[in-house]
């Protein structure tokens, strides 16, 4: 008999990311949560690309993996891997040896980039930290974004460095060194792409851009100069040396312009959106909770003439071809009812590439792009699917406010039952979305008796550029009402359900709406409210993405506080009356403590059943990358208290 998912259950996950290959072996990193440590590791490990044969372990034992690279002439694997607590440059060479530890400073090790036919590799660090002292000293505060989530209040008069390393004669060169944070993507003999903030001075301002960095001297140039107010990234050089691929949005709406492929031009200056008139995201929204250490890549060249993109689609994460002749269309080369969490090109025929679906964690295969024959290579999950119960959600369409078509899925409980509980299940963002890819925290409500609704309501990704804009200036309204409506139809769908024992729970932006639901309807009988959003008004000075989201987000700023108080639902709580369970991380900086504490005092005052749950040493992320006892600890009190407050069941 199957067995249910149960929260210790994150102990025995193996994500996979970041493939790449030689031709002859696919290397990856694995991903595990480590008990003893208490913390995420991660490996490099190899398999055969002909049939998934002899793995093989690259990364010594100790050393927690971070990323990787391949070197193009196929001689070298580098890696960054945590070394009394700082990430250090690491070297394989493919045909034999041990991995040397190249750097041993006290700063970390990002963003590794193999130079174009050579072997020579560029990496990130940064000098200038101050040094921990005995005692405690004030921190002198003059900018708007001086704090960031996971990282607290930011380092300043830090040195940003670009460094080259030749494998040959292991020379170590400073190449490119600023004084704001940037991030390099590739490099040739000619010189680097890197992109960073295009105006740091100007708070308000956040477009970002694409730069090519000569080596010759000569001055730097924008790669998206043609649209400088955009947010341009992960510049790819095509084989001629002149043409870039890159991700973008041309934020004509702030934070929700759809990303896009873009193609520039070195020597032109011409820059050109590949996916237009495409109404679809290129890029990962999904959510979910079981994938560690992806590389972020959404794009990449297959061809000299053609480019592939990850694009988010109906909660789908496929993976497109486009040639760059202007009649030629689109091609899914992996699609379905999946989601591609990462991939390589190995040659114009081949590409490595890791999936996840409802029920499968991760694994790694190998496609054919020529007969789009797909080849399994590894599945370090399979033992644990095959041992336990798990669920697909079943998808259903609704009408939804303004009778616009709106997308769910509906994951019943793993034992069937006369009648049963379910779960509103809200996701965050707002602008991402659920779909086909393994959720470990369904599964475990699914195991315990559950019924799940999972619904994109307008304002998430996936379903074109209207729908994800729906929601500014409207939280509240619209997707409130998609999410009524919703569970109204997966009552019809699975009439086993017990109206009367509807639970809500969410994060983030669904955390804002469970406290909204909270506030506005009596029809659940318990809620969970976790690191959530109560109060818009001190959420504006508080947050580490305030003064800018909330403009964003709801068209208003701190010159309209009546305003800001409507779209709070911290306002509302005197109409509030389900028993509520306030989830928050004490590290959280993008919505803060504050904001849980301010619900549970309302709540308090306002007479309803209460708890508030603060979990140490926990940012914004605790629910996907937390410490992992307390992400076992936060999945059993939610269980706990709807389970402590459901109302008993009507006897047959």
């Amino acid at each position: 008999m199957a067995t249910i998912v149960q929260p210790e259950d994150l102990f025995d996950l193996r994500p996979l990311a970041q493939p790449v290959s030689d031709g002859q072996r696919v290397y990856y990193v694995e991903s595990l949560l480590d008990q003893q440590k208490n913390a995420s590791q991660a490996a490099i490990y190899s398999v055969q690309l002909a049939d998934g044969s002899d793995r093989r372990r690259w990364s010594p034992a100790g050393v927690s993996v971070n990323e990787l690279a391949l070197s193009p002439s196929h001689h070298y694997l580098a890696f960054s891997g945590v070394v009394d607590e700082h990430a250090q440059l690491f070297l394989v060479p493919l045909n034999g040896g041990a991995p040397e530890q190249i750097t041993r400073g006290d700063a970390d090790i990002s963003q590794l980039n193999w130079e174009a036919n050579a072997d020579v590799l560029y990496f990130q660090t940064t000098t200038g930290a101050k040094k921990p002292e005995k005692l405690p000293s004030a921190q002198v505060v003059d900018k708007l974004q001086y704090k960031m989530n996971g990282r607290g209040v930011l380092p300043q008069g830090l040195t940003y460095q670009c460094i080259r390393y030749q494998c040959a004669s292991r020379d170590q060169s400073v190449v490119l060194e600023r004084d704001e944070p940037f991030t390099v993507t590739d490099a040739n003999a000619q010189g680097l792409l890197f992109d960073t903030q295009r105006l740091p001075e100007d708070e308000h301002d956040f477009s970002e851009g694409v730069y090519w960095h000569p080596f010759d001297g000569t001055a730097e140039r924008l790669i998206n100069a043609q649209l400088p107010a955009g947010s341009f990234g992960l510049g790819q050089l095509a084989a001629d040396g002149q043409h870039v691929l890159m991700w973008g949005q041309d934020n004509h709406i702030p934070n929700v312009s759809q990303f896009h492929a873009w193609l520039g031009n070195l020597t032109t200056g011409e820059l050109t959106d590949l996916t237009a008139p495409r109404d679809v995201e290129v890029g990962d929204m999904l959510a979910i909770d079981s994938q560690q250490r992806q590389s972020g890549k959404f794009l990449a060249w297959l061809t000299q003439n053609t480019f592939l993109t990850l694009e988010n689609e109906h909660g789908r994460l496929n993976l497109v071809s486009q040639s760059l002749d202007g009649d030629a269309q689109p091609h899914p080369l992996l699609a379905g009812d999946r989601a591609i969490t990462d991939f390589s090109v190995v040659d114009e025929e081949t590409i490595v590439f890791a999936e996840t679906t409802m029920t499968s964690v991760s694994r790694l295969k190998a496609l054919n792009v020529a007969t789009g024959a797909e080849r399994d290579l590894i599945n370090p999950n399979a033992v644990y699917e095959a041992k336990h119960a798990l669920v697909a959600g079943q998808r259903f369409t609704f009408k939804g406010a303004a009778n616009w078509d709106i997308e769910g899925w509906y994951f019943p409980p793993v034992t069937a039952a006369a009648q049963h509980p379910a779960v509103l299940y809200v996701h965050g963002g707002p602008q991402v979305d659920f779909g086909y890819g393994f959720y470990h925290e369904i599964q475990f409500l699914a195991g315990q008796g559950y019924g799940v609704i999972a619904i994109n309501p307008r304002g998430g990704n996936s379903y074109g550029q209207d729908f994800e804009t729906a929601v500014i200036g409207h939280y509240g309204e619209g997707d409130f009402e998609d999410l009524m409506l919703g569970t109204d139809a997966a009552l019809k769908l699975d009439p086993t359900i017990d109206a009367g024992q509807l639970c809500v729970t969410g994060g983030s932006y669904g955390g804002f709406m469970t406290n909204w639901i909270e506030t506005h309807t009596t029809r659940f009988a318990a809620a969970v409210t976790q690191r959530s959003i109560s109060n818009w008004i001190s959420f504006y000075g508080t947050s580490d993405i305030g003064y800018f989201f909330t403009p964003w987000e709801l068209k208003q700023d701190m010159t309209n506080i009546d305003v800001l108080w409507k779209f709070s639902p911290l306002a509302y709580v005197p109409n509030a009356t389900t028993p509520i369970l306030v989830l928050h991380g004490e590290e959280d900086l993008r919505c803060p403590t504050t904001q849980g504490e301010e619900f549970f005092v309302g709540l308090k005052e306002a007479g309803v059943e209460t708890q508030l749950v603060l979990f140490p040493k926990s940012n914004h992320e605790l629910s996907r990358s937390g410490l992992p006892n307390l992400r076992i600890e936060r999945l059993n009190r939610i269980n706990h208290w709807f389970q402590d407050h459901l109302p008993a069941k009507e006897e047959a």
